[in-house]
């Protein structure tokens, strides 16, 4: 049975549609899926979903929910430390990235990705992180494997069968020669003008349009230990993760908390409606639909 439909769930347009109230994905899933079929609740529906994928069709989003689960919240505390997801270093966008005293990516390789762009993406990574894995399907370990022995500055993770991640098979050894202005260019208005603001002892005093260009100059000139120092305080601190809402979550969900934006009425609506009945929801989505086809 093909349980790629089952991904569908777990996006960001369909999350979008769960927090304003549409659960047609939901309940078409349901009906198509036998293991779903006599659940009752909306989190009973995505825990087994979730569980399905891991065993039979282990994307993207089960290995960063994974690393959310197994290394964020299971290794760190969110108080300590923050998970970033996609974030631009460069032309590439490193998929996982947990700061705490240390940066970390994860670079994550399912068996249905490409590795022709991993040496170019590595390239980047290791000059703007403490330490980068790359979190490779079984089917990629050896190409993975040669790779490290061509470039050691990363360490390698295997995600297994069932959806967890093993001990690292190389470890990472930490980086010490950074690139300030590849890094620079991930930092967002907030961040480097408080970098600067840090550094200066005051807000930096230049007419708008000539603040970024300011504060690289800052940033760039700082010994490079100082400067990824403050990369790291300011990364956690502007984009610090929702810790309430993700303790709300089920295990299956985590990543929704991290990965996707979503405003304070969707996490409230999503929330109450994970402990609903799926009838109640069922119901909903039909006067959803008979309202749209007399709308038209």
């Amino acid at each position: 049975m093909d349980y790629k439909p089952l991904a569908k769930l777990f996006t960001s347009a369909d999350i979008s549609k769960v927090a304003k109230g549409n659960f047609s994905t939901v309940v078409e899933l349901q009906e198509s899926y036998g293991e779903l079929a006599d659940l009752d609740t909306l989190r009973d529906i995505y825990e087994e979903a979730y569980r399905l994928l891991r065993l039979k069709y282990p994307n993207e989003y089960v290995v960063k929910n994974t690393i959310a689960n197994r290394i964020l919240l299971g290794k760190h505390s969110m108080n300590t430390a923050s998970m970033l997801s996609e974030l631009r270093i460069g032309i590439n966008k490193a998929d996982c990235v947990v700061v705490n005293g240390l940066s970390t990516c994860y670079e994550i390789k399912t068996q249905f990705d490409s590795l022709k762009r991993l040496p170019d993406q590595l390239q980047a990574y290791n000059r703007a992180f403490d330490k980068t894995y790359v979190v490779t399907h079984e089917s990629h370990l050896n190409s993975v494997l040669k790779l490290h022995d061509e470039m050691p500055v990363f360490g390698v993770i295997k995600a297994n069968k069932n959806g967890n991640l093993s001990r690292p098979v190389k470890e990472a050894p930490q980086n010490t020669a950074f690139d300030l202005e590849l890094m620079y260019y991930s930092l967002r208005k907030p961040e480097y003008t408080n970098i600067a603001k840090t550094v200066l002892g005051e807000e930096p005093k230049v007419p708008c349009y000539e603040l970024f260009d300011f504060c690289k100059s800052v940033f760039c000139s700082l010994p490079s230990d100082k400067a990824n120092q403050l990369f790291k305080e300011n990364l956690k601190h502007f984009r610090k993760n929702d810790h309430k809402f993700i303790n709300s979550l089920p295990e299956s969900l985590k990543n929704i908390g991290i990965s996707y934006k979503i405003d304070r009425k969707g996490k409230t609506s999503i929330i109450s409606s994970l402990l609903n009945n799926i009838e109640q929801q069922r119901g909903y989505t039909n006067v959803l639909s008979i309202s749209k086809g007399q709308a038209v």
